[in-house]
């Protein structure tokens, strides 16, 4: 009889998950309901190699958007704007650029549906009970379902969390916001790079991508605390880069100030965003998300079962994405800082620049799990 695993969620995290464990002989079970995924994921080298060992590369390129250069710079509450630093990333060796996220999440959909071992569920889990060994899981249909081995892949606030770390693991949100143009002189001005523009309110994370197969900008605010929202533009120069028109979207990420301890209870394994609360600020969410999924496909192909995977990654993978974590929550602070702490901070990527993107990134990009 198969192995069989339930999985709580359909987001990057949970068709990752199931990708990797229908294709090592695991009937799955996922329950994907009201997914939402807006916009592009910055792909960084670690993450391109980890996606092209779980999908063809021939099937990732025409989605991906590359981009060679990081450029940061500081807007004054004038609008004036001034070139912190210009980091060139171009390097035939290195991949670095950003892919639709519902285009990431079809691919592996697609490639786990291939082997015709996978169940969706339209709906999603209000309630996990242990009951003698294993757990009873109820959706909003009021429907009970039995599973021993469960992958939460439902985001920092779901009910996976919830259920191994206990009511007091709802993760404290910070307000992000995103939104797409697919202006043209838009695309053009952000074409081949990440532009990082520094504000007195938060900042702008802007790159070029490819949504529905048209060429778009990507772009994210994330303000310094939830009272800000990204600055109307009155520069003119500066309003053909982030157009007034773009229909920002409010979403949330995690901060890291209440970081679980544990990851799994009861059969319960926490994954993505439910596992590891990511900030933003070094955009690595998808990216290990993508290198953890790899580490689990290893793991099975070892012929591990459930346990012994779990067992391994708790070992050999929650340090790490706890370490980045961390690192994320530094650089985010960093770049909230203001008045002359920000001055310094302004005065500093100037004089040294590459030296400090290369030494926060380098430790990230060049770690592999394939290694």
């Amino acid at each position: 009889m198969k192995n069989k695993i339930t999985i709580i969620g359909g987001g990057l995290a949970g068709w990752a998950a199931a990708s990797i464990f229908s294709e090592n002989g695991y009937l799955v079970d996922i329950f994907d309901k009201k997914n939402q995924n807006f916009g592009s994921q910055q792909i960084s080298p670690n993450g391109w190699s980890a996606l092209t060992n779980l999908i063809d590369i021939k099937k990732i390129k025409p989605f991906f958007n590359p981009f060679n250069k990081i450029l940061i710079k500081y807007m004054d509450i004038n609008q004036r704007v001034e070139l912190l630093c210009n980091f060139n990333v171009d390097n035939e060796d290195i991949n670095y650029g950003s892919i639709e996220r519902e285009s990431i999440i079809k691919l592996l959909k697609d490639n786990a549906l291939k082997n015709n071992s996978i169940k969706i569920y339209n709906s999603y889990i209000k309630h996990i009970i242990p009951d003698n060994g294993t757990n009873k899981i109820i959706d909003d249909n009021e429907n009970i379902f039995e599973s021993k081995s469960i992958v939460g892949a439902d985001s920092i606030n779901g009910i996976s969390r919830k259920f191994v770390i206990g009511s007091g693991g709802k993760s404290k949100n910070k307000k992000v916001f995103r939104g797409i143009s697919f202006n043209n002189s838009s695309y053009q001005l952000a074409r081949n790079s990440l532009q990082l523009i520094i504000t007195f309110n938060g900042h702008f994370v802007i790159y070029p991508t490819i949504i529905n197969k048209k060429n778009a900008t990507n772009y994210i605010f994330v303000p310094t605390d939830d009272r800000f929202f990204p600055p109307i533009i009155h520069n003119k120069i500066l309003s053909y880069l982030i157009p007034n028109d773009i229909e920002w979207k409010m979403t949330f990420s995690a901060t890291i100030s209440e970081q679980n301890n544990v990851i799994h209870k009861n059969g319960v394994f926490l994954i993505g965003d439910a596992g590891t609360s990511m900030p933003p600020h070094t955009a690595q969410a998808g990216n290990q998300i993508l290198e953890d999924a790899v580490f689990i496909k290893k793991s099975l192909q070892e012929k591990n079962n459930f346990n012994q995977m779990v067992n391994m990654f708790i070992k050999q993978r929650y340090l790490k994405n706890n370490i980045i974590a961390k690192k994320s929550a530094v650089v985010g602070k960093i770049l909230s800082a203001q008045k002359l702490i920000g001055t310094l901070r302004n005065l500093s990527l100037k004089s040294y620049g590459n030296d400090f993107v290369e030494s926060i990134l380098n430790p990230i990009w060049t770690s592999n799990v394939n290694k």
